[in-house]
């Protein structure tokens, strides 16, 4: 008697111990191989938000008030508005806004946002170097030329690839032959996208470079004495030093030296015509 109360005690066990298992795993939702212990995600619909180019899978339960989920050790309350699931938290100073993936259209949308030249004086033949700053503004990565211009000559195209909200500084180096003496204007232009619509940043100006004999550091038309003696002046000067003009390097090197000196005498008495 005593050993069948004692299967049976053991039957119920088992029994209780299957029904509890059975409820643990109804009750766990696993997304991307990350396992959740919250309510019942019945009915769940999922909505996609990128921030700063990272992207979050969200899975909302239209009839759940609250979801409580852990990923990699952080935990993270997300309240939801039932009437409508976009809507702000805050967690610990932290805010999070919830944007419905129909509402949060991606328009492609790139810009120029800074275009800086090495020098605005440059001998004729030498070179310059052109420092260009790009940005993503939109949520997808996007490849696009950027393309450098004197004037209305091409100078240089580059193709470049930059993620969500991402953005990138490319130096390119404008070799002087075959141009003109003369003023330039150098412009920076990133290629207008499918769909974009905002192109009003997608050209960015720089100030007048002016393309000389070599050694007229003032932009006079000649080399003289007024040439020689600055280039003189500051000769042992390297890049990032208080006394560096990059208008002084005529070889674009990064420091003003014998070669420089050199470059400007060899000129020297040189007028434009």
């Amino acid at each position: 008697m005593t050993t069948t109360k004692n299967i049976r005690r053991i039957a119920l066990c088992l029994i209780l111990f299957l029904t509890a298992f059975t409820i643990t795993l109804t009750n766990a939702a696993t997304e991307d191989n990350y396992k959740n212990d919250n309510n019942l995600l019945t009915n769940t619909s999922e909505s996609t938000r990128t921030e700063n180019g990272y992207k979050t899978n969200i899975i909302i339960n239209p009839h759940t008030t609250g979801i409580l989920t852990q990923e990699n050790g952080y935990k993270l309350d997300l309240t939801i508005n039932t009437q409508e699931i976009s809507g702000s938290h805050r967690e610990n100073g932290y805010k999070l806004d919830l944007i419905p993936e129909k509402t949060f259209p991606d328009i492609p949308d790139v810009a120029v946002t800074k275009i800086a030249t090495s020098k605005t004086v440059i001998g004729q033949g030498y070179t310059t170097r052109i420092n260009v700053t790009l940005s993503n503004q939109a949520l997808n990565y996007e490849t696009f030329h950027v393309i450098i211009h004197a004037n209305t000559t091409t100078i240089k195209t580059q193709t470049i690839t930059l993620t969500s909200r991402d953005l990138t500084t490319i130096t390119f180096t404008w070799d002087t032959t075959g141009f003109a003496k003369g003023n330039y204007t150098i412009t920076a232009e990133a290629t207008q996208l499918p769909d974009e619509t905002d192109t009003t940043d997608n050209t960015l100006t720089d100030g007048i470079v002016y393309v000389g004999i070599p050694g007229d550091v003032n932009a006079d038309g000649k080399v003289n004495v007024k040439d020689i003696f600055p280039v003189a002046k500051a000769f042992g000067s390297e890049l990032g030093q208080p006394t560096y003009n990059p208008n002084l390097d005529i070889n674009d090197d990064g420091k003003i030296n014998v070669k420089d000196i050199f470059a400007a005498a060899k000129n020297f008495g040189k007028e434009n015509p």
